[in-house]
């Protein structure tokens, strides 16, 4: 595929598969927080949250082994397909028998009564995400993001209109019947998945340990590097539920949902940018690869500089169009984390880089200071501050963390972060001609 159309059809599918995601997310989000009183809203956060972390992580410790192996040994396909599900399937167990035991402890520490049940729910559906899990890397490893987009959204929308089912009904359902819900539209998208990547799908039965051996050694970190990079960002709904109450996370979570339409396309371009990245790292182009970054980081920075005017301007009018008034102190939160979004363009795209070049460890081990920065300085500041002390201790933690990481991978790239601005600036003039086609056409 020639680079230029690469970057259009895949970006134009991983967007959009951001995008519906996110409209779903949020206008289900919005008749959720109508539903349920804060309290309520707030268990139901925290096991989205906890739910998530189980997700990502298991996804860092699978995703981007599988994508760099198959990227450069596409010729031992069958074998690394197999030793990738291999080691899906012993730490699904694992994170099974983790969540269930620990489901009460989770449940009485975060105040959040409810939450057991449905943690314990989660876990009798966990086998069906191994396999669902495999085939969306596999889609991303075949640069098949239209295949990727339908078997993502296979979940996301039947949630979504079971939600609007009960909404226009008003029909009364508890939060454990919600997770049934949830949980069924995960094994419909399974379904879909499965027939999206049936032709992609090639497994070498045996024990190839020299597979195993390789994708453990790179998944170890991006997992323990997922892990911690999602609880620092969640540590703020934690401490939240531990010092103060379930209704202080269904604020936060409000402000939250405002800040991930910044999730759209910063996800969007870092999923397409690691595959090219890291091709262009296995051919040794180190010049390529800080292009890349140039490109992608500047891209990011367009959309980060126009959300953060619009946030500051009108977070008042936000909160109250997306959630009303009962939720208007998280107005304050909101314009405070508003800044992370000049942060975690930068954040981001650092650690992605550093996985590309072969540096895991070195991503795993800075993500791991955040979290515990995160942990001290929100523990502290929600302390005396309440709610917006967790926005400040996450944004100042994170700022540090993407310094130091930029620092690290300079030594490795040659970046010109002036060219950076410059493609973030660029980028708007080329908008406004697109748009202007458009309207003329």
């Amino acid at each position: 595929m020639k680079s230029k159309n690469y970057w259009l059809n895949s970006g134009f599918f991983t967007m959009m598969h951001r995008g519906v995601d996110f409209l779903v997310g949020f206008l289900g989000f919005m008749m959720l927080v109508r539903i349920y009183s804060p309290d309520l809203f707030g268990v139901w956060v925290l096991f989205i949250t906890i739910t998530t972390i189980i997700e990502i992580s298991r996804n860092g410790f699978l995703q981007n082994g599988l994508i760099k192996y198959l990227v450069s040994d596409s010729d031992q396909e069958g074998q690394i397909q197999l030793s990738s599900l291999q080691q899906n399937f012993a730490l699904t167990v694992v994170l099974m028998c983790l969540a269930y035991f620990l489901a009460p402890y989770a449940e009485l520490k975060l105040n959040a009564p409810g939450l057991g049940a449905l943690l314990r729910l989660h876990v009798l559906f966990s086998p069906f995400l191994i396999f669902h899990t495999h085939n969306l890397i596999l889609m991303q490893a075949r640069f098949n993001f239209r295949a990727y987009f339908y078997a993502s959204i296979s979940k996301t929308v039947p949630f979504f209109l079971s939600i609007l089912i009960i909404y226009f009904n008003n029909l009364t359902i508890d939060l454990v019947q919600l997770g049934w819900l949830y949980h069924l539209c995960v094994v419909l998208a399974l379904l879909s998945s499965q027939i999206q990547v049936r032709k992609h799908f090639r497994i070498v039965w045996g024990w190839h340990r020299e597979w195993c051996v390789k994708l453990y050694s790179f998944g170890i970190y991006v997992f323990g590097t997922n892990l911690l990079s999602v609880i620092s960002t969640s540590m703020d709904k934690f401490l939240l539920g531990a010092l103060l109450s379930p209704a202080q996370v269904a604020m936060a979570n409000s402000a939250g949902r405002v800040s991930n339409l910044l999730d759209i396309p910063i996800n969007s371009i870092s999923s397409i940018s690691f595959p090219k990245a890291s091709e262009a790292h296995e051919r040794r182009q180190p010049e390529e690869v800080a292009k890349i970054y140039e490109l992608t980081l500047g891209a990011m920075l367009s959309f980060s500089l126009i959300y953060l005017a619009i946030v500051l301007v009108f977070s008042k009018t936000i909160i109250l169009l997306v959630v009303g008034e009962e939720y208007l102190a998280a107005v304050p939160y909101l314009q405070i984390i508003s800044f992370l979004a000049l942060i975690r363009p930068i954040d981001r795209q650092s650690g992605v880089f550093l996985d590309a070049i072969g540096k895991p460890a070195y991503n795993m081990v800075l993500v791991f200071t955040n979290m515990i920065s995160s942990a001290l300085l929100s523990w502290y500041l929600i302390k005396d501050y309440g709610l917006v002390g967790g926005a400040y201790g996450m944004l100042s933690a994170l700022t540090i963390t993407a310094l130091i990481k930029v620092v690290i991978l300079n030594k490795s790239l040659q970046i010109n972060y002036l060219n950076v601005l410059k493609q973030a600036w660029y980028n708007y003039p080329l908008l406004l001609k697109a748009a202007w086609r458009k309207l003329h056409s």
